[in-house]
């Protein structure tokens, strides 16, 4: 298979089936809270217009010809105005001008035109940071490794369930997958086939894939990163970590560019222990963190590592932990940690920038401890100490909305997957999980957010 060429989907006919996930969208209050007043129902009536002109149409109405003849002249000079008719395009979702291309030739032709989707992704640029995402992709790392989905709303379940099934399509084969990635709605992907590696970027809104050509180096593969912020640009990188053969344990870095197609070594090294795997795009860099608190960039536009670490102060009662979340929603970028061993209470850090420097700030203390009432799973009933922690749970998001001035956290559980708006204090069931003792409960790790883009590759 050459490098830009597309992968041929296997038959859908024999493929693995993930864990059941079925979305339900439960409120349930958590708190006692005094309730809301009802709304009375009451019959509107519109008063009379005063206006003489207004007098005058109630007088003498249209016919329904007259206005049926009005409607179609208007469909029409809309329907033959090119210009016109993309202008409204632009200004629609995604995932419907999918749909629309399917009304005319006419428009089909528009919406696939590639001038046209880079209009689109300018204008109407969707990411995690300007918008509240759809839901997250959620990969097991048991087999089978079939991709499954959690929708935050409930008008995005079709949408999303669609996504995922030619996604798992596309997956479907006999190459295994060592890395993903997501940014900004676009993957990438490294799969293990016939003893070599092939990098893929995938575009689950379009179905769009592409193989991207494999550099040449003396040194081990380690992670793939993908870079791509509709805001600044239509073109997308890629972050290649190697690690050399020595024992000195060295990372290096490569960086493609969808734009001319080419990949440059970089003289950066790094010798950190970081999540290589899981890097989060914001404020124009890549933040990593690391188990041992403290983050890393890298400076994607002057493909450099930034020279500074910037250091989390965490609780006394232990040195390393467990990363319970790492990401980035609403423009924000955040770091959850337990603030105590038995992990019900959670400290949230957000980066900032204080004086010309970065810092990470205590932003919320959160206890979790009036959910067990609700969710008694949510602690083991056995648990050795020393090896393992008593939570049973993990955080597979924490969705920021300024604007409708919203904070959510979602939370895995064995069996369910919930979400608690810190703003109202309501727990809302997203869905249930069908429990398998062969998986694990899904981590941060695990999920991928997901939001809708025309995005050429």
């Amino acid at each position: 298979m050459l490098p830009g060429d597309t992968f041929q989907t296997p038959s859908a006919a024999a493929k693995p089936k993930g864990p059941i996930i079925k979305h339900s969208f439960k409120p349930i209050e958590i708190f006692l809270s005094s309730p809301s007043s009802p709304i009375s129902s009451t019959t509107h009536t519109p008063s009379k217009s005063n206006h003489p002109r207004q007098q005058e149409e109630d007088q003498n109405p249209k016919s329904p010809c007259q206005s049926s003849s009005s409607s179609s002249l208007a469909a029409f000079v809309i329907a033959h105005n090119e210009h016109l008719v993309t202008h409204i395009l632009l200004r629609l979702p995604p995932i419907s001008l999918l749909r629309f291309q399917s009304v005319s030739k006419q428009w089909q032709s528009i919406i696939s035109n590639p001038t046209f989707r880079r209009l689109h992704s300018r204008g109407r640029p969707t990411t995690t940071a300007s918008c509240f995402p759809p839901g997250v992709l959620l990969f097991p790392l048991e087999l089978p490794r079939v991709f499954g989905f959690i929708a935050f709303r409930q008008e995005e379940v079709n949408s999303m369930a669609n996504i995922v099934s030619h996604l798992n399509t596309f997956l479907y084969g006999p190459r295994n997958i060592s890395c993903l990635h997501s940014c900004n709605g676009l993957l990438a992907i490294v799969f293990n086939f016939d003893n070599r590696q092939e990098f893929a970027v995938y575009n689950p809104t379009t179905r769009e894939s592409k193989l991207v050509p494999m550099i040449e180096t003396p040194h081990n593969y380690k992670d793939l990163n993908i870079v791509f912020d509709p805001e600044k640009s239509d073109h997308y990188k890629l972050v290649c970590i190697w690690v050399g053969s020595s024992k000195q344990w060295v990372h290096r870095f490569s960086v493609y560019s969808s734009e001319n197609g080419v990949w440059r070594n970089t003289e950066e090294t790094a010798t950190d222990d970081l999540c290589y795997d899981k890097g989060m795009l914001w404020n124009g860099d890549l933040h990593w963190i690391s188990p041992w608190n403290y983050s890393a960039c890298f400076d994607v536009s002057n493909e450099r590592l930034r020279p500074l670490r910037y250091t989390i102060r965490t609780p006394e009662f232990e040195e390393h932990g467990g990363d319970w979340y790492f990401g980035e929603s609403g423009g924000h970028l955040f770091y959850i940690r337990p603030n105590e061993p038995y992990g019900m209470l959670l400290d949230f850090f957000e980066l900032e920038l204080e004086r010309d420097c970065l810092r990470w700030n205590i932003k919320y203390h959160v206890d979790l401890t009036p959910l067990t009432t609700l969710y008694p799973q949510m602690i083991k009933e056995e648990y050795d100490p020393t090896f393992d922690e008593p939570c049973a749970f993990h955080i597979i998001g924490f969705l920021v909305d300024d604007k409708e001035k919203k904070t959510t956290l979602v939370i895995s559980l064995a069996d369910k997957i919930i979400s608690c708006d810190f703003n109202n204090l309501t727990l809302m069931e997203l869905a249930d999980v069908e429990v398998d003792t062969k998986r694990d409960v899904y981590s941060w790790y695990l999920a991928f957010p997901h939001v809708e883009t025309l995005a050429c590759l």
